[in-house]
């Protein structure tokens, strides 16, 4: 992004990017003058979105398959996690509740961890997202006997959402709340 040139008028100075906002705040980094909407707190100060973005793509080091791998390896432990979990919590009324929470988020950071060893502990901005979609995918591959069987079973949401949940905090290096 082409920086617009900053402009000042006798001691008034205003924002790179909203040249209508008078501030006096610079990123600490870069130097650019930014206003308190463009100004990120960071643990050394603060700094412009353009800089954070720049430091947050070096933890970022992914091939473009690198998702497609992911679910393809978490798709089917998926599957094979929730049939397991649904016939063990099924019959044993609320203390399967319970096994089930333990062992869906078993499952789901068992499957992550997987799923990142499958390509080589590479990180990528949505590999979470590929692995929870092929858990809840998985999951409704395996539903789908487990509901004919045995009818509606709540054993069965418990592990997508655990399991999911449990998957993607695994794989989150933590939240953009810039991108």
């Amino acid at each position: 992004m082409a920086e617009t040139p900053v402009t000042s008028t006798v001691g008034k100075q205003y924002c790179a990017v909203h040249p209508t906002v008078e501030t006096s705040l610079r990123c600490n980094k870069c130097g650019r003058l930014m206003c308190t909407r463009c100004a990120v707190l960071t643990p050394v100060g603060y700094r412009c979105k353009e800089c954070v973005r720049g430091q947050q793509s070096i933890f970022y080091n992914s091939k473009p398959l690198d998702p497609v791998i992911q679910a393809a390896v978490s798709l089917p432990l998926s599957a094979i996690a929730a049939g397991l979990v649904g016939l063990i919590g099924f019959g044993l009324g609320l203390w399967g509740w319970f096994i089930a929470v333990a062992a869906s988020s078993a499952a789901g950071a068992l499957i992550a961890d997987l799923a990142h060893r499958a390509v080589g502990r590479r990180r990528g901005r949505y590999s979470w997202l590929a692995v929870a979609g092929s858990i809840v995918l998985g999951a409704l591959g395996a539903g789908v006997p487990l509901f004919i069987v045995s009818g509606f079973s709540i054993v069965w949401l418990i592990y997508i959402v655990v399991a999911t949940g449990a998957a993607v905090g695994r794989l989150r290096i933590g939240r953009n709340k810039i991108l």
